[in-house]
Protein backbone atom coordinates (compact mmCIF):
# COMPACT_ATOMS: atom_id res chain seq x y z
CA UNK A 1 0.00 0.00 0.00
CA UNK A 2 0.89 3.48 -0.80
CA UNK A 3 1.77 5.57 2.09
CA UNK A 4 3.00 9.01 0.16
CA UNK A 5 3.96 9.88 -3.31
CA UNK A 6 6.54 12.13 -4.73
CA UNK A 7 6.18 14.97 -7.17
CA UNK A 8 9.30 15.52 -9.72
CA UNK A 9 8.65 19.60 -10.19
CA UNK A 10 9.97 20.26 -13.86
CA UNK A 11 8.34 18.67 -16.05
CA UNK A 12 5.23 17.17 -13.44
CA UNK A 13 4.52 19.85 -11.74
CA UNK A 14 5.77 22.92 -13.13
CA UNK A 15 6.84 23.72 -16.92
CA UNK A 16 9.34 26.67 -18.24
CA UNK A 17 7.25 29.03 -19.92
CA UNK A 18 7.68 28.50 -24.12
CA UNK A 19 11.18 30.32 -24.99
CA UNK A 20 12.74 30.16 -21.55
CA UNK A 21 16.02 28.21 -23.38
CA UNK A 22 16.49 31.26 -26.00
CA UNK A 23 15.97 34.29 -23.52
CA UNK A 24 18.53 32.71 -21.43
CA UNK A 25 21.00 32.39 -24.37
CA UNK A 26 20.62 36.19 -25.31
CA UNK A 27 21.79 37.33 -22.29
CA UNK A 28 25.27 36.97 -24.17
CA UNK A 29 26.66 38.15 -27.38
CA UNK A 30 25.24 35.99 -30.45
CA UNK A 31 26.33 32.77 -31.10
CA UNK A 32 27.70 31.81 -27.94
CA UNK A 33 24.42 31.47 -26.18
CA UNK A 34 24.54 27.95 -26.28
CA UNK A 35 28.09 27.09 -25.38
CA UNK A 36 27.33 29.76 -22.27
CA UNK A 37 24.10 27.71 -21.57
CA UNK A 38 26.26 24.41 -21.69
CA UNK A 39 29.06 26.13 -19.35
CA UNK A 40 25.80 27.12 -16.99
CA UNK A 41 24.22 23.74 -16.34
CA UNK A 42 27.40 22.01 -15.97
CA UNK A 43 28.88 25.06 -13.03
CA UNK A 44 25.55 24.68 -11.25
CA UNK A 45 25.52 21.29 -10.99
CA UNK A 46 27.39 22.45 -7.84
CA UNK A 47 24.83 24.21 -6.29
CA UNK A 48 22.17 21.89 -6.99
CA UNK A 49 24.19 19.29 -4.68
CA UNK A 50 24.16 22.57 -1.97
CA UNK A 51 28.10 22.72 -2.25
CA UNK A 52 27.94 26.10 -3.54
CA UNK A 53 25.35 29.13 -3.40
CA UNK A 54 23.89 29.56 -6.69
CA UNK A 55 24.44 33.28 -6.86
CA UNK A 56 28.13 32.55 -6.71
CA UNK A 57 27.64 30.18 -9.40
CA UNK A 58 26.00 32.86 -11.84
CA UNK A 59 28.99 35.85 -11.13
CA UNK A 60 31.79 33.20 -11.73
CA UNK A 61 30.02 31.97 -15.32
CA UNK A 62 28.71 35.33 -16.20
CA UNK A 63 32.06 37.36 -15.35
CA UNK A 64 33.46 34.69 -17.99
CA UNK A 65 31.64 35.54 -20.49
CA UNK A 66 32.12 39.10 -19.96
CA UNK A 67 28.16 39.83 -18.49
CA UNK A 68 28.95 40.17 -15.17
CA UNK A 69 26.03 42.66 -14.97
CA UNK A 70 23.48 40.81 -15.83
CA UNK A 71 23.45 38.14 -12.77
CA UNK A 72 20.14 39.97 -11.22
CA UNK A 73 18.79 39.39 -14.76
CA UNK A 74 19.73 35.69 -14.79
CA UNK A 75 18.30 34.55 -11.31
CA UNK A 76 15.27 35.69 -12.10
CA UNK A 77 14.90 34.60 -15.30
CA UNK A 78 14.79 31.35 -13.63
CA UNK A 79 11.89 32.49 -11.73
CA UNK A 80 10.01 32.06 -14.52
CA UNK A 81 8.03 28.77 -13.87
CA UNK A 82 4.18 27.72 -14.82
CA UNK A 83 2.74 25.61 -12.40
CA UNK A 84 0.53 22.77 -14.76
CA UNK A 85 -2.80 23.26 -13.41
CA UNK A 86 -3.81 19.54 -14.05
CA UNK A 87 -0.99 18.16 -11.96
CA UNK A 88 -1.85 20.39 -8.89
CA UNK A 89 -5.80 19.31 -8.61
CA UNK A 90 -4.75 15.77 -8.77
CA UNK A 91 -1.82 16.65 -5.99
CA UNK A 92 -5.24 18.28 -3.98
CA UNK A 93 -7.01 15.22 -4.79
CA UNK A 94 -4.32 13.12 -3.35
CA UNK A 95 -4.22 15.24 -0.13
CA UNK A 96 -7.55 14.94 0.53
CA UNK A 97 -7.94 11.36 -0.11
CA UNK A 98 -5.80 11.50 2.99
CA UNK A 99 -2.67 10.54 0.68
CA UNK A 100 0.83 12.58 1.81
CA UNK A 101 2.09 14.56 -1.22
CA UNK A 102 6.02 15.57 -1.58
CA UNK A 103 7.94 17.43 -3.96
CA UNK A 104 11.23 15.84 -4.61
CA UNK A 105 13.15 17.83 -7.29
CA UNK A 106 16.74 18.62 -8.45
CA UNK A 107 16.92 22.40 -7.83
CA UNK A 108 19.28 25.06 -6.27
CA UNK A 109 18.98 26.98 -3.36
CA UNK A 110 17.55 30.18 -5.03
CA UNK A 111 14.97 28.25 -7.26
CA UNK A 112 14.22 25.99 -4.02
CA UNK A 113 13.14 29.06 -1.58
CA UNK A 114 11.17 30.96 -4.65
CA UNK A 115 9.04 27.40 -5.38
CA UNK A 116 8.60 26.96 -1.75
CA UNK A 117 7.68 30.87 -0.86
CA UNK A 118 6.03 32.25 -3.96
CA UNK A 119 4.73 29.39 -6.63
CA UNK A 120 2.81 28.39 -2.78
CA UNK A 121 4.14 24.61 -2.89
CA UNK A 122 4.45 25.53 0.93
CA UNK A 123 1.13 25.34 1.33
CA UNK A 124 -0.02 23.03 -2.21
CA UNK A 125 2.35 20.12 -0.62
CA UNK A 126 2.93 18.23 2.54
CA UNK A 127 6.88 19.37 2.32
CA UNK A 128 9.90 19.23 -0.32
CA UNK A 129 13.13 17.70 -1.09
CA UNK A 130 15.39 19.52 -2.87
CA UNK A 131 18.58 18.20 -4.20
CA UNK A 132 20.63 21.43 -2.63
CA UNK A 133 19.06 20.60 0.56
CA UNK A 134 19.79 16.54 0.69
CA UNK A 135 23.35 17.04 -0.71
CA UNK A 136 22.57 14.78 -3.78
CA UNK A 137 20.63 14.13 -6.67
CA UNK A 138 18.15 12.54 -8.32
CA UNK A 139 20.29 9.88 -10.10
CA UNK A 140 21.25 8.63 -7.04
CA UNK A 141 19.33 6.23 -4.77
CA UNK A 142 20.63 7.86 -2.10
CA UNK A 143 18.35 10.60 -2.78
CA UNK A 144 15.63 8.98 -2.25
CA UNK A 145 16.59 6.62 0.27
CA UNK A 146 17.45 10.12 2.71
CA UNK A 147 14.00 10.97 2.03
CA UNK A 148 12.42 7.72 2.82
CA UNK A 149 14.27 7.94 6.17
CA UNK A 150 12.95 11.23 6.55
CA UNK A 151 9.28 10.29 5.71
CA UNK A 152 9.67 7.58 8.36
CA UNK A 153 8.39 4.67 5.44
CA UNK A 154 9.33 1.52 3.88
CA UNK A 155 10.61 2.00 0.64
CA UNK A 156 8.00 0.03 -0.53
CA UNK A 157 5.25 2.55 0.78
CA UNK A 158 6.35 5.06 -1.39
CA UNK A 159 5.65 6.50 -5.13
CA UNK A 160 7.71 8.62 -7.27
CA UNK A 161 5.93 10.69 -10.22
CA UNK A 162 8.73 11.49 -12.97
CA UNK A 163 9.16 12.08 -15.74
CA UNK A 164 12.71 11.07 -16.64
CA UNK A 165 13.33 7.69 -16.90
CA UNK A 166 16.30 7.64 -14.84
CA UNK A 167 15.30 9.40 -11.83
CA UNK A 168 12.42 6.57 -11.83
CA UNK A 169 15.09 3.63 -12.20
CA UNK A 170 16.94 5.39 -9.13
CA UNK A 171 14.19 5.27 -7.39
CA UNK A 172 13.11 2.03 -7.74
CA UNK A 173 16.72 1.09 -7.14
CA UNK A 174 16.41 2.33 -3.91
CA UNK A 175 13.08 0.79 -3.28
CA UNK A 176 10.00 2.63 -4.47
CA UNK A 177 7.80 2.48 -7.18
CA UNK A 178 7.95 3.97 -9.82
CA UNK A 179 5.88 5.71 -12.85
CA UNK A 180 6.97 7.69 -15.33
CA UNK A 181 4.40 10.34 -16.37
CA UNK A 182 5.09 13.78 -18.70
CA UNK A 183 2.91 16.76 -19.16
CA UNK A 184 1.83 15.89 -22.27
CA UNK A 185 0.35 12.17 -21.57
CA UNK A 186 -2.55 14.48 -19.85
CA UNK A 187 -4.10 14.82 -16.69
CA UNK A 188 -6.44 11.55 -17.13
CA UNK A 189 -3.07 9.03 -17.91
CA UNK A 190 -1.43 10.46 -14.72
CA UNK A 191 -4.51 9.39 -12.58
CA UNK A 192 -4.93 5.92 -14.28
CA UNK A 193 -1.23 4.66 -13.40
CA UNK A 194 -1.71 6.15 -9.65
CA UNK A 195 -5.14 3.97 -9.68
CA UNK A 196 -2.78 1.46 -10.94
CA UNK A 197 -1.06 1.73 -7.01
CA UNK A 198 -4.16 1.86 -5.16
CA UNK A 199 -4.54 5.52 -5.30
CA UNK A 200 -7.90 6.62 -4.62
CA UNK A 201 -8.42 9.13 -7.33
Amino acid sequence: MIHAVLVDADGVLQVNPPGWLEKLRALVPAGSGEKFTDHLFEAEQAAMTGHRSFRDVVAEVLDYWGVADRADDLVEHYHHIEVVTDTAEVVRDLREAGVPVHLATNQHDLRTAYMREELGYGDLLDSTFSSCELGVTKDDPAFFRRIVEQLGLEPGQVLLVDDKDRFVDAAQDAGLRGVVWTVDDGPEALRSRLREHGLPL
